[in-house]
């Protein structure tokens, strides 16, 4: 798991779409395309009450990532499939990385057991500088706790400090 000044190691990972795209995308690629931080934020389930709330905020506070032009990103252990279906239904604008076999998710997040599913990324948010490494995160070890955007925003607003 990383903390706070790791540098978050390349990885490549489908990319799932609401237009139904998944493929392979590697984080570093992602970073270099990036204007700004990038967002990742992990969650458990696809399609569960959590889950979808984390993400439809995302979709609805695009502006909080437009202000200092970062780049939100979905991360989750559900299939590409599962994952474009999810985001079509809620019309997402940004792509979730789907990692199945685990790949990658025990190098860079915690993951814990929910209903029954073992090793499922725990909810939470990681802030990553253009420079790769970790600038700010906030894990839950509730699956049903979601910080909501204020904490992203803020931890935006300190890695950006112009952009106030």
């Amino acid at each position: 798991m990383l903390n706070v000044g790791d540098t978050v190691p390349d990885f490549t990972l489908p990319l799932a779409t609401a237009e139904g795209k998944r493929d392979p995308v590697s984080f570093k690629q992602l970073l270099e395309q990036a204007n700004g931080p990038v967002v990742i934020g992990f969650f458990p389930m696809a399609f569960t009450t959590p889950c979808t709330a984390e993400m439809c905020e995302f979709r609805d506070k695009q502006a909080v990532f437009d202000h200092v032009r970062a780049t939100p990103v979905g991360f989750s252990v559900d299939t590409p499939f599962t994952n474009v279906a999810f985001a079509k239904e809620n019309r997402l604008k940004h792509g979730i990385f789907s990692d199945p076999n685990f790949q990658v998710v025990d190098k860079i997040w915690q993951t814990m057991t929910v209903a029954g599913n073992e090793r499922r990324a725990k909810r939470g948010w990681m802030v990553v500088g253009r420079d790769g490494k970790v600038l700010e995160k906030w894990v839950s070890d509730d699956p049903g706790k979601w910080s909501g955007i204020d904490p992203i925003n803020a931890a935006l607003h300190k890695a950006v400090p112009h952009s106030h």
